[in-house]
């Protein structure tokens, strides 16, 4: 079976949500990492993954600029998709309800600087090879013993206190980054990026690092 890069990719789109009121840092994507914007590196990982069709969807003048300045589409975004209390499926419905013919939708977090092309690549193959499925997305490897406090006491998550694992002999747990997700518009218009019919590519922690912060800035720097 080919890729799906080389079978359809007219059917591919790309879509980058970057509303401009951000509360953490005000206008985050357009901070940049390596003197480059956030927002710049995620339309850059994109196309050197040969996704032609980029998108931006934005409320904010200086953020749909940016995405022209750079090489992407912008898509103004409604108010309401826009506040920081909807969730980015609206946003993502919003997108595909004025592009019926994208079957297979890419989303790109900006805020996540050290995604490679060629895991953006693996996870549009993953679609298909070995067998069909409808979502891929992206995961990083966790070791952590983790614990929930309840009523004054505490008690183990994902492991026996008789029976404590060594890190080398378990796989760990998979944690969702959001750095990425590749799904079909079968399931997107139902509100969901991720069914039971799911492959994950995984990152490494380091790539996995999400900028939400201040300080999260200054280490992605540190790291390019």
């Amino acid at each position: 079976m080919r890729s799906i890069l080389s079978t359809k990719s007219q059917d591919i789109g790309v879509l980058i949500l970057a509303r401009g009121g951000s509360k953490g840092i005000p206008l985050k994507n357009l901070q940049t990492v390596g003197g480059i914007s956030l927002l710049c590196r995620a339309i850059i990982t994109a196309r050197r993954s040969d996704l032609k069709q980029v998108v931006v969807s934005t409320d904010h003048p200086l953020i749909a600029l940016e995405a022209v300045t750079c090489g992407a589409t912008p898509f103004k975004r409604s108010k309401v998709t826009a506040t920081d209390w909807a969730p980015s499926i609206w946003g993502v419905q919003e997108y595909l309800w004025s592009n019926s013919e994208i079957n297979t939708l890419v989303l790109i977090q900006a805020t996540s600087p050290l995604t490679k092309p060629s895991q953006l690549r693996l996870a549009l193959n993953k679609l298909n090879i070995p067998k069909p499925v409808d979502c891929v997305f992206s995961v990083a490897r966790s070791y952590s013993l983790r614990w929930r406090y309840e009523n004054g006491n505490v008690f183990p998550l994902n492991f026996h206190v008789f029976n404590r694992p060594r890190r080398q002999d378990w796989k760990g747990e998979l944690i969702e980054t959001g750095a990425f997700y590749v799904s079909r518009r079968t399931i997107l218009e139902k509100g969901l990026f991720q069914n039971n019919n799911c492959s994950v590519v995984e990152m490494s922690v380091v790539e996995s690092l999400e900028v939400d912060s201040y300080s999260d800035l200054l280490i992605a720097n540190a790291l390019i």
